[in-house]
């Protein structure tokens, strides 16, 4: 490809001089452009179709290989309009070379005008970073759970129970589980956590709907039928994208392999994304040699997820560290349990639960002191004596470990939000609900949290997603900000759709609910609705009929054991909001604050979002006004 007659003695004859000539410079640039302008548009595009990874990996090396030859092809031949020449025997004086040349020019313009609209379009078409919450999500999913997944990413679903007995449910989900728990281990796997994956047991979701709201491509479904000592399990992975079936296997043993099995299945999951993953072992070992312990565990895990027949989960996790005195697993849900049961069940005084749960947190802390609830666990236990400061740091810890189950992040959300340290909060419940986009609890307490940093838009959208997803709570502090700030009508009109039943109170009623949605409208009714409830009514349905004075009977009358029940922590967060500052500002919140640990929390780590203590005569209390820091 050459511009001018062929001779040794042309000016400038040194091998650059040729290459010019011989337009070798110019099919480099060109090639390398149009290499990477290839590897770009097969990047974008090849993930769209499930290609396997190893695809773009081979295009890459053989453009990499082809740019030698192609130089070589350049400097033998010549492009004429008679067509591809040996260069020796193109005639120089026919201007081909010229326009050779200027065809390569145009190529190689042509070729960054591509570049350049490809840089353009990509941002439209790769997802953006995640925003917290988006006030254009639809009502039932936070956007978190829509965004683009990454290519290795599974969900395990409930396995079905195959079994004769209805009651052995509990084993299919604990086996779902326990697959769930191996495959998090596995480097580089995204796994969608438990509690959103289990949100789809009994629906008949379809499988690309799942893994778009779960955020993963892929999805692992199941079986299990047990009858007696022997166990059939048939597993299969889904691609997502095609709803098409990547792997399948039944496995037909004895009860004694169950372990075996698990690692089996994991190992494959495994091999078939071994593109994305590389190589890796794996290695279950048994959490206990005693199957019967086992069995206890797994029913009664299942019911503390559940929060349904927590004594009888007590007696399945008590009897499992009885046989097996080892079995970290079954302490850790024996504490967890315990520490639950005051807020669902009245069959234990919650300070023999709380003393039960600090003794098998002890337990699971000798067995693994860095498994993340049982950092979890001792973190709140803490908060519950008033030991702040070593409660947050407990949590922290347990958040940076925990990696597919978002309930210590949660935890510690909950206890920063309850310090008043709102915008930290928000940040760590973020996480929580990118982890775990389907929890109820999750997006409710996130929406408490942005609707008290004064964020509504965003707080409309995760309220509604909580609501959605059975956590009606932070549509019902958007009640309470509405009625607390003069939006009477607002309020009550927004409360008619938020489910009877209320953080702590129980389930109001037909009759004290109607007239609750009157007194909303209108707060000189609220004397028609007190005289319907039975002895003192709680405080976040006062707070918006303009009573919000009373919101300090509960926690000053109530003994110490009823002070640590969960409505506490709701009570907590309830005073952080724009309309509730009389709240937080007056000295009786100072006195519930120490009861809590958060003065000796605030006067190390700092006092909450806004607020100082106050610098006037009289009872302590803080200044939250527009001037402090």
């Amino acid at each position: 490809m050459s511009e001018a007659p062929k001779s040794s003695s042309f000016p400038g004859s040194g091998l650059l001089a040729e290459l010019k000539r011989r337009n070798v410079i110019r099919m480099a640039g060109l090639y390398l452009v149009a290499a990477w302008l290839i590897v770009q548009i097969a990047e974008t595009l090849l993930p769209a179709f499930d290609v396997p990874g190893w695809v773009l990996r081979a295009i890459i090396i053989l453009l990499a290989i082809g740019f030698v030859p192609a130089l070589i092809f350049s400097w033998v031949f010549e492009l004429t309009p008679e067509g591809i020449r040996r260069d020796a025997e193109v005639d120089r004086s026919s201007g081909a070379p010229v326009h050779t040349a200027r065809k390569l020019d145009i190529a190689v313009i042509v070729l960054l005008l591509g570049i350049g609209a490809l840089m353009l379009w990509r941002p439209a078409v790769e997802p953006a970073p995640p925003a917290a919450i988006s006030a254009d999500a639809p009502p039932d999913v936070p956007p978190e759970a829509t965004e683009t997944p990454t290519r290795a990413s599974v969900a395990v679903l409930p396995f079905l129970n195959m079994s004769p007995d209805a009651d052995n449910e509990y084993f299919a989900d604990g086996i779902a589980e326990e697959l769930l728990n191996v495959l998090s281990r596995i480097d580089g796997l995204k796994v969608a956590s438990r509690t959103s994956s289990f949100t789809f047991k009994g629906k008949d979701t379809p499988i690309p709907e799942i893994a778009r709201l779960l955020g993963v491509r892929h999805v692992l479904e199941g079986s299990v039928r047990k009858q007696g000592q022997r166990v059939r399990i048939t597993a299969q992975l889904i691609n997502a994208g095609s709803d098409g079936h990547l792997w399948s296997q039944t496995y037909d043993r004895e009860l004694t392999d169950i372990f075996q099995i698990q690692q089996e299945i994991a190992e494959s999951i495994a091999a078939e994304l071994g593109d994305l993953l590389g190589t890796q072992r794996l290695a279950v070992a048994a959490p206990t040699a005693d199957l019967g312990a086992y069995e206890r565990f797994l029913r009664g895990r299942a019911r503390f997820h559940r929060r349904a027949e927590l004594p009888e989960a007590l007696a399945d996790l008590e009897y499992a560290v009885t046989q097996d005195p080892d079995f970290t697993e079954a302490w850790i849900y024996l504490a967890a349990s315990n520490y639950v049961l005051p807020g669902y069940s009245t069959e234990l005084p919650a300070a023999q639960s709380r003393a039960a749960a600090k003794a098998a947190i002890a337990r699971a802390a000798a067995l693994n002191p860095e498994h993340p609830m049982v950092l979890a666990i001792q973190g709140d236990l803490h908060n519950d004596d008033g030991d702040r400061l070593q409660g947050i740091a407990l949590l922290e810890r347990a958040a940076a470990l925990s990696t597919h189950d978002s309930t210590p992040v949660m935890w510690l959300g909950q206890t920063l939000f309850e310090a008043g340290y709102v915008e930290e909060a928000i940040e760590v419940l973020e996480r929580a609900v990118l982890m775990d986009p389907l929890v109820g609890i999750n997006n409710g307490v996130l929406a408490q949290a942005y609707f008290s940093a004064g964020r509504y838009a965003q707080g409309e959208a995760s309220a509604r997603a909580g609501t959605a997803n059975g956590w009606p709570a932070g549509q019902f502090v958007q009640v309470i900000e509405l009625g607390a700030s003069g939006q009477h009508q607002q309020a009550a009109q927004l409360a008619q759709s938020v489910p009877l039943t209320q953080p702590g109170a129980g389930k109001l009623g037909e009759a004290p609910h109607s007239a609750w949605l009157v007194a909303l409208a209108d707060p000189s009714k609220a004397a028609d609705y007190l005289a319907l409830r039975d002895g003192r009514v709680p405080a976040e349905e006062l707070i918006p009929l303009g009573m919000g004075e009373r919101y300090f009977d509960w926690f000053l009358a109530e003994d110490e054991s009823t002070r640590k029940q969960p409505r506490a922590s709701w009570m907590l967060r309830a005073v952080w909001l724009p309309s509730t500052r009389f709240l937080r500002e007056d000295p009786r919140f100072w006195r519930v604050a120490q009861i809590y640990g958060l003065v000796s929390m605030w006067e190390q780590r700092g006092y909450p979002d806004g607020c100082r203590k106050a610098q006037t005569p009289g009872p302590d209390h803080l200044d939250c006004s527009p001037g402090a820091p």
